[in-house]
C-alpha cells in the first residue's frame, strides 16, 4: 500500500514512484509556530506509527547539509511567527535536557558522501540544531522514538547546491536508514 499525503507536490514524489520503494511517504509542511508544530508532530506519530520520521529545515550556511544528532528539551526563547514561545521555554515532551537519535549520523554522512560523490556540498553530522522550531520538532520526535527520528538541516539553494541535489541527498539518507532498520 502506498500513501503520499502532501500539502503540496513534494520533491520526494519521484522517490516513492521508484520500483524499489515499497512503503508510505507522508509529507507535511508545518508552519513556523510552536503550537502547530507540537500538535502536528504528535498527531503524525499517533496516526501513522511511522518506521522513520525525517524532519527537514533550512539553515543559513551555504553548501552544507547537516544530519542533526540531538536536540534540546528547553531554551526555546525565540518567538515564532505568531509571537509565541512554549510555556517556560521548554518542549512539552521534555524528558531530558538533551535527547539524541540512535541513528549513526556520522556514518550516515560518510556513506551518503561516498555514494553520491558531490564535491561542492559538505555532508556532516551536527550536534547543534539550534533552539528554534527545527530543534523543537525534532525533540518531539526523539521523545517518541529516538531510533526512528532524524533531522536534516539543508542549505539555501543556489546554482551549486540545487533542490535536486539536496533531494538526492535526502533520498539516499532515507534509503540507507531504512535498509539499516530492516536488517536490525
Amino acid at each position: 500500500e502506498r500513501l503520499n499525503h502532501c500539502t503540496q507536490k513534494s520533491p520526494l514524489s519521484d522517490f516513492i514512484d521508484a520500483p524499489c520503494f515499497n512503503g508510505k511517504l507522508v509529507t507535511e509542511k508545518i508552519s513556523v509556530a510552536y503550537a502547530e508544530v507540537e500538535e502536528k508532530v504528535m498527531k503524525l506519530w499517533a496516526l501513522y506509527s511511522p518506521k522513520l520520521v525525517v524532519h527537514i529545515g533550512v539553515h543559513p550556511e551555504h553548501h552544507h547539509i547537516k544530519f542533526e544528532q540531538r536536540s534540546f528539551g528547553g531554551g526555546y526563547l525565540e518567538y515564532d511567527v505568531n509571537g509565541c514561545v512554549p510555556a517556560d521555554n521548554v518542549c512539552p515532551t521534555s524528558l531530558e535536557p538533551i535527547l539524541s537519535t540512535s541513528i549513526d549520523c556520522s556514518e550516515l554522512a560518510l556513506k551518503v558522501t561516498e555514494e553520491l560523490g558531490y564535491e561542492n556540498v559538505m555532508i556532516t553530522a551536527s550536534d547543534d540544531p539550534g533552539r528554534y522550531l527545527c530543534a523543537y520538532s525534532f525533540y518531539i520526535s526523539l521523545s517518541h522514538d529516538a531510533s526512528r527520528s532524524l533531522f536534516i538541516h539543508v542549505p539555501p539553494f543556489d546554482s551549486t547546491c540545487t533542490l535536486e541535489m539536496v533531494t538526492t541527498v535526502v533520498q539516499r539518507a532515507i534509503t540507507i536508514i531504512l535498509r539499516n532498520l530492516n536488517t536490525n
